[in-house]
Order: structure tokens, then C-alpha cells, then sequence
């Protein structure tokens, strides 16, 4: 497999929280870039921890290469710039007054000039479904529009990979089909937790199954899915 060509490449990756439970033993993962990955397994299994690796906000230990960075702290600001991630809530990660304030967060501290950053709000709201709620106050959307707002604002500065934590969960149906058209529509690297198994069989080609903090199988997710044994021993 060509180095050059993965948006991530993981290691022999070990974490274990502060009390001592092991969360993560010896994960293995390679992902090339462009790909639209779903991760699958039981809660606990860490899905969530594996994810928070991905832009640093936790630190195992192992080797982690992120869109040809190594995962190093003189790196980390570059690769955060270019890895945006959503939490399951987001309530999570919405904080700012207005709509157009909260898009426009990322780019302001990306260093992009009030017109980039109107142009760029623009731009990501389109995306999103969300143009005309710049005035809005986040707190007064659906949950739906939230997770599209929440989406926006990491779309606003032009990242390469999403990391995307039960992005279907809460919503209605109506909700949940516009989301997945919009990600659909995405150029970037996805990589998208999920008990949804529909959400993984219609938008993600690839699937990487976790479990007791083990990477048990990464292929084509169609196959993955259609073993209903290994299914239900994941506990899925």
C-alpha cells in the first residue's frame, strides 16, 4: 500500500483511560484518502476513542500518520486545521450567538479576511441546506438543522477528512435522508461511527468492525454486513 496515498495510517495503537481500563489494544488501520469508511461496533467497543486519536485530542501510544503528518505535537495544528469532527450532540460543539457566528468561528481563527470568511460562511451553509439562518440562534434550530449547522461549520475551512461520531442519531426520517444526501455529496475522506447499519451500507463502500478495542475486520462493507454470525457476536 502506498503511504502517499492514505489519509490515515495507524500502528499498533494502545490507549487505556486514566483508571487504568484498556480502551484501545493494538489497533491496525489503514485508510486511503477519499475513502468513505464506516466504523461499526458495540457501544464501548471504542469507536469514539479511536476517533479522538484522530486529531489529537487523545494521545495512546503507537504510530499515527493523518493525511501524510505524523501525529506529533508541532504537526497537530496543521492536521487539525484539515480534520474536522463531529460529536454525536451538537450541543456539544455549538456555542456562538448566531448561525452565521458559529459557521464562521473555524475560519476566523484559520486567519481568513472578513471577506474569505463571508464568502467561505456562504459557501458551507449552501452546502449544508442552512443558507438564509445566518440571523438564527443555534439553540432555537431542530435538532436536524443543528447537525447540519454543526457540519457547516466544519466544512467552512475546505477539510479533507471528516470524522463524523453517530451522525444519523436522533434524527426523523426526513432528517436522516437529508443528511445522508449531503455527506454523500462530500469530496472528503469520511469516516462515520455508527449503529446505523442502513446509514453504513448506503454511504460508506468500507467498514471496520471494533470490538474490545480490537480492529476485527476492515473490507468491503457489503460483505461485512451480510454476515449476520459475525454481526451478532459484535454484539450488533
Amino acid at each position: 500500500m502506498d503511504d502517499n496515498s492514505l489519509a490515515i495510517d495507524i500502528r499498533d495503537l494502545h490507549f487505556s483511560y486514566p483508571d487504568g481500563t484498556p480502551a484501545l489494544e493494538g489497533v491496525d488501520l489503514q485508510v486511503h484518502e477519499g475513502a468513505r469508511v464506516a466504523l461499526i461496533g458495540p457501544n464501548g467497543a471504542g469507536k469514539s476513542t479511536l476517533m479522538l486519536h484522530l486529531n489529537g485530542l487523545l494521545h495512546g501510544q503507537g504510530f499515527i500518520r493523518v493525511l501524510g503528518m505524523e501525529l506529533t505535537e508541532s504537526n497537530l495544528a496543521t492536521i487539525r486545521r484539515q480534520v474536522g469532527l463531529l460529536f454525536q450532540s451538537p450541543d456539544d460543539q455549538l456555542f456562538m450567538p448566531t448561525v452565521f457566528d458559529e459557521v464562521a468561528f473555524a475560519a476566523l481563527n484559520a486567519g481568513y479576511s472578513q471577506q474569505q470568511v463571508h464568502e467561505a460562511v456562504g459557501r458551507a451553509l449552501d452546502v449544508a441546506g442552512m443558507s438564509g439562518y445566518e440571523k438564527r440562534h443555534p439553540t432555537n434550530l431542530s435538532l436536524g438543522q443543528k447537525k447540519r449547522i454543526a457540519l457547516a461549520s466544519v466544512l467552512v475551512t475546505d477539510n479533507r477528512m471528516l470524522i463524523l461520531d453517530e451522525p444519523s442519531a436522533g434524527l426523523d426520517p426526513a432528517g436522516r435522508r437529508a443528511l445522508m444526501g449531503l455527506l454523500a455529496g462530500l469530496d472528503s475522506t469520511l469516516i462515520v461511527a455508527t449503529h446505523d447499519l442502513d446509514l453504513a451500507a448506503t454511504l460508506c463502500p468500507q467498514t471496520v468492525a471494533i470490538s474490545g478495542g480490537r480492529v476485527l475486520r476492515h473490507g468491503d462493507t457489503s460483505e461485512i454486513l451480510a454476515d449476520t454470525a459475525f454481526l451478532r457476536d459484535c454484539g450488533l
